[in-house]
């Protein structure tokens, strides 16, 4: 019986095509209202920080483009995807998701944040400050936050992130 039920799912899994979540939006949503299509955007959100924290990435990734199809502009989402993609290391990819996240919210912290983490990691000083910069000034406490948290280890010398964190007096 457990031979026949394996059988089974692998001639089912086998008729399955892959689908393409390189971009958001390949696969079109079904025709809802604008209402619903907000509240599904959001159920789909919700089910992709879940696979977040189980740190099931391409799953997330996959619920994170689901809820982006039926609200583009959702910035959470775009965050989302950013986090997954990164994760993955598909830093192309995370780059632009991480902008749109800041496109559709300008407020939106944690995307500015690990968007700067991210420039950080890479050695892109001028980027990485001008997102610490931003965070900063929208909500101090990530000031002191920079300062033991691992991706920024490698900008503590620099003079502007000493002054952005207030380790270093402006003159």
């Amino acid at each position: 019986m457990k031979l026949l039920s394996f059988i089974l799912a692998l001639v089912l899994l086998s008729g399955c095509k892959k689908p393409d979540h390189s971009q958001p939006g390949v696969q079109t949503a079904p025709i809802t209202s604008r209402d619903d299509s907000l509240f599904l955007a959001d159920d789909w959100l919700e089910l992709g920080w879940d696979q977040y924290s189980y740190e099931d990435f391409d799953s997330g990734l996959v619920l994170f483009d689901s809820a982006l199809k039926y609200n583009p502009e959702l910035s959470q989402a775009w965050h989302g995807r950013a986090l997954m993609l990164h994760n993955l290391n598909r830093y192309d990819e995370a780059e632009p998701a991480y902008r749109n996240a800041e496109k559709y919210d300008s407020l939106n912290k944690q995307a500015i944040w690990h968007c700067g983490c991210m420039y950080s990691r890479w050695g892109k000083k001028e980027q990485a400050l001008r997102q610490l910069r931003t965070v900063v000034a929208l909500d101090a406490r990530y000031a002191e936050t920079a300062q033991w948290e691992e991706c920024w280890v490698n900008m503590r010398s620099e003079t502007g992130f000493l002054e952005i964190v207030g380790a270093l007096d402006k003159e």
